[in-house]
């Protein structure tokens, strides 16, 4: 990015990378989101709802489009956080490790990356190895080109620091702090993709529609259509995405 400074202004010159990718360089990464909510603890908890839920991953996916990666939704939980009753104060708390501390542990998964949204906190959001906390309260600076709503760009970018990314000055790009821009650089991401790949439950698109085949040649058409509900968001125009969205509109004639 090239930003030049005049008495008063600062002028932002657009950003692009000249990466595409098709269905076989898509990687399919599993989202487990927990909304933390609970009557007796309005200040940890979330009024996020199933339908923002949707409204935030589509703007999610469309950050990550960028490096051809894909987040489903695994699994969408709705809890009552852990030890708030000790966090009264938690946008004053010291550090960010308490966090981890409002996890039920029945929802604690080793293979998915966990999405934990809360009301407040210090700062937007945090990555944990653990789990990403992020406050539906979030706000930011608007930059040209930007993204037109806090939290999915909160997400997109403590997602970034999950693959490895760190912080940057260019004001436009996701791993700014505190702005709505959503920009990668090619190194980035070839350094998210690497690190993506070494994940042994991120798969590639064509791998997760060969087992999705297979299920469904074995009539397993329940865990077929789980699989083939991932390809339903990609941004792609392929006849593989419309092989599976054709199986899926099929199902239930076949269950």
């Amino acid at each position: 990015m090239i930003t030049v400074l005049l008495p008063g202004k600062t002028i932002f010159a657009a950003e692009t990378n000249t990466l595409t990718f098709g269905f076989d360089d898509y990687l399919l990464a599993p989202l487990r989101i927990h909304l933390l909510t609970s009557t007796e603890a309005p200040h940890i908890a979330t009024t996020l709802k199933a339908s923002d839920i949707r409204r935030i991953l589509g703007k999610i996916n469309t950050v990550w489009s960028q490096a051809g990666i894909h987040f489903y939704l695994e699994s969408l939980v709705k809890e009552a956080p852990k030890n708030a009753e000790h966090f009264s104060h938690p946008e004053m708390e010291p550090g960010l490790s308490w966090l981890l501390q409002l996890r039920p542990g029945a929802s604690v998964s080793s293979n998915v990356f966990h999405l934990y949204y809360v009301k407040q906190m210090r700062g937007n959001g945090v990555y944990l190895p653990e789990g990403i906390f992020v406050k539906d309260t979030a706000s930011l600076r608007e930059v040209p080109g930007g993204i037109d709503e806090p939290v999915p760009r909160v997400s997109s970018h403590e997602l970034g620091h999950a693959f490895g990314l760190s912080h940057r000055q260019n004001l436009t790009n996701l791993m700014a702090s505190g702005t709505t821009g959503t920009w990668l650089n090619e190194e980035e991401i070839k350094r998210v993709r690497d690190r993506a790949r070494r994940l042994p439950w991120v798969e590639t698109a064509p791998v997760t529609m060969k087992k999705a085949d297979a299920l469904y040649r074995d009539k397993k058409f329940s865990e077929a259509k789980v699989l083939y509900q991932h390809f339903a968001g990609l941004p792609l125009k392929t006849e593989q995405v419309e092989h599976a969205k054709k199986r899926i509109s099929e199902m239930p004639k076949r269950e």
